[in-house]
C-alpha cells in the first residue's frame, strides 16, 4: 500500500489561480479531493479487512475473532484458509509498487512543478530527464499501473474480496462500482489532459519542447503509445 499512497497523495499544494490552466468539466474532477479520498478509503478498507480476516483466522480462540470472521466472511467458514498469494495476486501488488515508484521518481524529478492540478509555473522548466527521458507522461503511466494493479490485486484468486465473497454483499457491490466509476473517470480525464498539457508546454517552450518530443516519441508506454 506504500506505492498506492505515493500515487494518490499530492507532493505539492495546489497552484495559485494565476498559474492554473483552465480545465474542462471532466478534467476538473481530477482536482476534487473527495474523489481521491473515496478511492483511497475503499482500497484501504479492503486491505484492512483482508488483514483482519487473516489474523482472526489464525487466532480463532481470541475473543473478537469469531465476530470479525462472521462480519467479514460472506461465504463458508473455511474460505479464510483460501487467502493466499497467487500469481495474479502478485502481479497486481507488483503493478501497484511499480506505479508508486514511477510516480515517486516523477515527483523528485519535477520538484515544485509537479502538482495534481494542471498548471504552468511562472518559473516553469521543461523537465526531460529521469522518467521523462523515456516517455513524455510517465506520471500518468504510474497512475494507470497503480489503478490496474489495485483492481487486479483485489479481484485475483487468493484475495479476501474473491475468496470471502465480499462482492456478494450489498456494501461490497457499492464499493466495487464506486471504485470502478471513479477510477474510470480519473483515467479518462488524464487521457484528455495529456494533449492539453502538451499544447501548453509547446506554447511556453517552443523549439525545446519540439526537440524533446522528437527524442521521446511515446507518451505512456515505450514502443506502444
Amino acid at each position: 500500500m506504500v506505492g498506492f499512497e505515493i500515487s494518490t497523495t499530492p507532493p505539492q499544494p495546489p497552484p495559485s489561480e494565476s498559474e492554473a490552466v483552465k480545465s474542462t468539466s471532466l478534467e476538473s474532477l481530477l482536482k476534487r479531493r473527495a474523489g481521491r479520498m473515496v478511492v483511497k478509503s475503499i482500497c484501504w478498507a479492503a486491505v484492512i479487512a483482508e488483514t483482519a480476516v487473516i489474523i482472526a483466522n489464525q487466532t480463532r480462540k481470541w475473543t473478537w475473532s469469531p465476530q470479525i470472521l462472521s462480519s467479514l466472511v460472506f461465504t463458508n467458514h473455511d474460505s479464510p484458509n483460501s487467502i493466499r498469494c497467487t500469481p495474479l495476486y502478485l502481479i497486481g501488488t507488483s503493478l501497484v509498487m511499480l506505479g508508486g515508484y514511477i510516480r515517486y521518481r516523477c515527483y523528485k524529478e519535477m520538484g515544485k512543478m509537479f502538482t495534481f492540478e494542471m498548471c504552468i509555473r511562472r518559473d516553469h522548466e521543461l523537465v526531460t530527464s529521469g522518467p521523462y527521458s523515456i516517455v513524455r507522461h510517465p506520471a500518468y503511466t504510474g497512475t494507470l499501473c497503480t489503478c490496474v494493479g489495485m483492481l487486479t490485486w483485489q479481484l485475483s484468486p487468493g484475495s479476501w474480496v474473491r475468496e470471502c465473497g465480499a462482492l456478494s454483499s450489498v456494501l461490497g457491490q457499492i464499493a466495487f462500482w464506486t471504485y470502478l466509476t471513479l477510477v474510470s473517470t480519473i483515467c479518462s480525464g488524464l487521457m484528455l489532459r495529456m494533449s492539453k498539457e502538451e499544447e501548453a508546454l509547446k506554447s511556453k517552450f517552443g523549439k525545446a519542447w519540439e526537440e524533446w518530443a522528437e527524442r521521446v516519441r511515446y507518451k505512456l508506454v515505450p514502443g506502444l503509445y
